[in-house]
């Protein structure tokens, strides 16, 4: 299979990977021939990207480390709770805090079971998902992606649960914003910015009455827009001030938050994202969580069409963890735009000479405006 844009489907063409609504629903099933009908409404869900099955590419398979089922699970569990949170009938939303703690560690105990089973993926996390974006696919992606770091860093059981709660949960104090804040399709303004900075502080106070969830996971709430150098929020913490779990759900919440979609612009290549987070090491995030992080990272991930150098293109057909930046590709195209008879592999490693340029899909990118320069006083125009 491949990845592809939605505005370079075309009716015929079959689905490669199940495709999930905002809420975690089936949209659309593997295998599924789309059409007009079909392809238009992905488009009203805001879905960007699908995977196509193509002969050329059909030994190459995107696997996910958690299951779709365990997602689902988890995206669920998310929705419902948050909704009930915000239910104005005052019962209802009392049960719904009591039952919060353990049905996010049900949930999350899915998602860490499914990390363990699969270790020998967790060099090949990336965000290209299809999904519907919303804040229940980020929450677990942020708590995927933190949980990956925990586990590199020697974390037991009990300390990736806190943190992988906290994860999730990471984002529930945006519950307390105006409504009309939530549902803007434009970026916020400077003083819808500073209203949406008390999330941090919403979230703490919610999550510490509950019982069934650590004061660990609730400052992970609190503090994971804290930054090294005092620059964050709420408190402007520094260093050691700032708990380790809230800078891991930090670095993976500005990950996630680049390399996905927002209405106004196009999801950052994953390469730009890690630049910015290689830059933030020892200013805004510490040196050895950035590197924890950035090893699991697929900088071309699998299944994406990449340019090399030669003007050849290729799909990325597999990854070695330890060369990211230099995958095995799939040639389907030759220098000049035209399709090759018999495709062939070209591991990147073997092949010094040659390099990959960019993504051929200028529809799925937005074009390079982060870098390792930027600070925290000059960000991305729309970090978290």
């Amino acid at each position: 299979m491949r990845l592809v844009s939605l505005r370079q489907v075309r009716p015929g063409m079959k689905l490669g990977r199940t495709i999930f609504t905002e809420d975690g629903k089936v949209l659309l099933g593997t295998g599924m021939v789309l059409t007009e009908r079909l392809i238009s409404g992905l488009t009203r869900s805001k879905v960007d990207a699908v995977y196509i099955d193509d002969p050329r590419t059909a030994d190459i398979q995107v696997e996910e480390v958690i299951r779709p089922q365990t997602r689902q699970i988890a995206v669920e569990a998310i929705e419902k709770t948050f909704k009930q949170i915000t239910n104005s009938n005052k019962l209802a939303r009392k049960i719904s805090l009591k039952e919060m703690g353990l049905h996010f560690q049900r949930a999350f105990s899915s998602i860490l079971d499914d990390l363990l089973l699969n270790k020998q993926m967790i060099g090949h996390l990336t965000n290209i998902s299809s999904h519907s974006p919303s804040m229940y696919h980020h929450a677990v992606n942020v708590a995927v992606l933190s949980t990956a770091v925990g586990m590199s860093l020697g974390y037991n059981r009990q300390r990736l649960i806190d943190l992988g709660v906290g994860a999730m949960l990471h984002d529930v104090g945006k519950l307390s914003l105006p409504e009309e804040m939530l549902a803007k399709e434009e970026q916020w303004t400077a003083e819808e910015k500073e209203i949406a900075k008390e999330h941090t502080r919403h979230g703490f106070n919610l999550l510490r009455k509950q019982h069934d969830i650590s004061l660990l996971s609730a400052h992970v709430c609190l503090q994971h827009h804290e930054r090294l150098n005092g620059s964050g929020y709420p408190q402007g913490l520094q260093g050691k001030q700032i708990h380790e779990y809230a800078q891991i759900v930090g670095i993976a919440d500005v990950f996630d938050s680049l390399t996905s979609p927002r209405p106004w612009r196009k999801r950052y290549m994953p390469q730009d994202a890690l630049e910015y987070l290689l830059g933030s090491g020892g200013h805004l995030f510490e040196h050895h969580l950035v590197n924890a992080f950035i090893k699991h990272i697929a900088v071309f991930p699998i299944g994406s069409s990449v340019v090399l150098g030669t003007g050849e293109v290729g799909v990325v057909s597999r990854v070695d963890p330890d060369y990211s930046h230099r995958p095995t590709v799939r040639i389907i195209k030759d220098g000049r735009g035209n399709d090759v008879l018999h495709p062939y592999d070209l591991d990147l490693k073997e092949n010094l000479q040659l390099f990959v340029v960019g993504f051929e899909d200028d529809d799925l990118f937005r074009m390079s405006d982060v870098s390792s320069t930027q600070t925290e006083t000059n960000p991305p125009d729309d970090l978290p």
